[in-house]
């Protein structure tokens, strides 16, 4: 067994409005090669860049990148917007009312058309919606309903995805500062 060891820059990030303590750790491995990771709350994020620009630290590389380009690095999952059965219940509903002005439904047919729009709020994701409400998002949408999700019909902003973001931006300007970037 090899064990090595090797100097680490700590920042404790403290004070930040609606957030709590940041730990972020930062490491330089060599030239245009660094790595850092990022506390907060009982999550962390790590990013290792191999190609950063020349004369650059990891620290310095960091603060040049775009949130978006950050979080799609940290989580390639994570989205800005989220599936949301509230915003379809309501977006079906005003398709049930938009079809009874046109006189397509009759008035017990849109009313019931309407409460079953309802139910479409308790729906966690599309893929929920495929087994449970599929004949009626196929009635309501036509046949390829569920692409509503993909075109933010049925979506809405990611509180995580908001959340890490402002946490990027307190990271960014705590390694601004000039005591700071001369760690």
């Amino acid at each position: 067994m090899k064990v090595e060891t090797s100097t680490a820059t700590k920042l404790y990030i403290t004070g930040v409005a609606n957030l709590d303590p940041i730990t972020v750790f930062l490491k330089d491995l060599e030239p245009k090669r660094g790595k850092i990771t990022v506390s907060c709350w009982g999550k962390s994020w790590t990013a290792f860049w191999g190609g950063m620009w020349d004369g650059m630290t990891v620290g310095q590389f960091f603060r040049e990148l775009s949130a978006s380009y950050i979080i799609g690095y940290f989580d390639s999952q994570m989205r800005s917007r989220q599936f949301s059965g509230e915003v379809l219940a309501d977006k079906a509903r005003r398709q049930v009312l938009k079809e009874r002005r046109t006189f397509c439904y009759g008035r017990d047919e849109a009313r019931e058309l309407y409460d079953e729009a309802g139910y479409l709020r308790d729906s966690p994701s599309i893929d929920h919606l495929h087994g449970a409400h599929s004949e009626l998002m196929h009635r309501l949408f036509g046949d390829e309903w569920w692409h509503l999700a993909a075109d933010n019909d049925a979506t809405e902003p990611n509180p995580d995805y908001d959340y890490l973001e402002r946490i990027i931006a307190a990271v960014q300007q705590a390694l601004a500062k000039p005591d700071t970037a001369a760690a």
